[in-house]
């Protein structure tokens, strides 16, 4: 009988029932696992939204330089023929090839700004 007690008392503590899931353990299980779930879920939404709002200002920093590099490049070219008038043929040119480097340097952001779109 004692035997039987000691049994039946550590049955009543838990012991024996490691492994079953059939009971309310079972139901907070699913339940912590399903919160679990759902904060993952909001995390990878939240990340998504954060690399693409960072996408965002990062082509708008792009698409700014392009437009600052043509403003210069203008600006260069207006005072190459500024110079050519005072006959300072060695700025006039130094001055066109840096407005075509400028240029140059455009033509790579666009690159880079139609890559960040396709992506």
């Amino acid at each position: 009988m004692e035997g039987e007690e000691i049994r039946q008392s550590g049955f009543e503590s838990g012991v024996g029932r490691e492994g079953s899931k059939d009971g309310a353990d079972g139901g907070a299980t699913a339940e912590v696992e399903a919160e679990v779930e759902e904060k993952a879920e909001t995390e990878a939404k939240s990340a998504e939204k954060t690399e693409e709002r960072r996408r965002e200002r990062l082509k708008r920093r792009i698409e700014h330089w392009i437009e600052h590099n043509r403003e210069h490049a203008e600006g260069f070219r207006r005072a190459a023929e500024e110079a050519e008038t005072l006959r300072l043929h060695e700025v006039s040119e130094a001055l066109r090839e840096a407005a075509k480097r400028l240029e140059e340097a455009s033509s790579l952001l666009e690159r880079a700004s139609s890559a960040l779109e396709d992506r």
